[in-house]
């Protein structure tokens, strides 16, 4: 983690220090992530910069802690709008993240840094416990709305819901024109994970097969 040094820094200059990281992390692969460049555009000297991380890595782990730690709050936010309702998280993002002529700017870094690091372990980013499931989010979703109440099972509802999220949001980053499209393709396939996919047991036809 950073020193307290970087925290008692003025507004103006941690805020000059936190672009010039996000500048960099954003352009380059983390192994290629120069603390060169960001002095440079920081305009501070590299003892300074040293002087607010222990080294390159520990300014990488500061911003991905911050990206993950927005995205769960973020969803918590929703979540909690939601009463809890797991299946109404997809839309609720997706509508928050596209704004009308605007991109969330913390999805913006997040989109270029899976872009600069093919293979980057997503799960690792969402949670820093076993499974999927953010402790928050877990500590907000309404069980009583699942078939199951157990938080295993909540684990596997939010990682499904959450690769329909991803298809979606994928689609409209290709082509802008097609927000509104995959918006409704997304509360389709939400409301399939709801009530599932399968036809209700014909008793007639499991006499036949049987």
């Amino acid at each position: 983690m950073p020193t307290s040094t970087l925290f008692r820094l003025p507004p103006e200059k941690r805020e000059r220090l936190m672009e010039a990281c996000w500048g960099e992390l954003t352009r380059a692969r983390f192994e290629e992530v120069s603390v060169n460049r960001v002095i440079s555009a920081a305009e501070i000297s590299r003892g300074s910069f040293y002087q607010y991380f222990t080294d390159r890595e520990d300014m990488i782990r500061y911003l991905m802690e911050n990206m993950r730690r927005y995205f769960v709050g973020l969803l918590r936010d929703l979540l909690e709008r939601a009463e809890g309702d797991l299946f109404a998280l997809p839309l609720a993002a997706f509508e928050r993240f596209f704004v009308p002529d605007s991109l969330d700017p913390m999805l913006a870094r997040f989109i270029q840094v899976m872009k600069m690091n093919q293979g980057l372990d997503l799960q690792s980013m969402m949670s820093i416990q076993p499974g999927f499931l953010p402790d928050p989010l877990w500590e907000t979703t309404d069980v009583s709305l699942l078939r199951q109440g157990d938080r295993a099972y909540a684990d596997h509802v939010f990682h499904l819901l959450c690769a329909v999220l991803a298809y979606a949001v994928a689609g409209t980053l290709q082509d802008g024109n097609r927000r509104e499209l995959e918006r409704e393709n997304l509360k389709i396939r939400v409301e399939l994970l709801r009530h599932g996919c399968a036809a209700l047991p014909n008793p007639s036809r499991e006499e036949v097969t049987a």
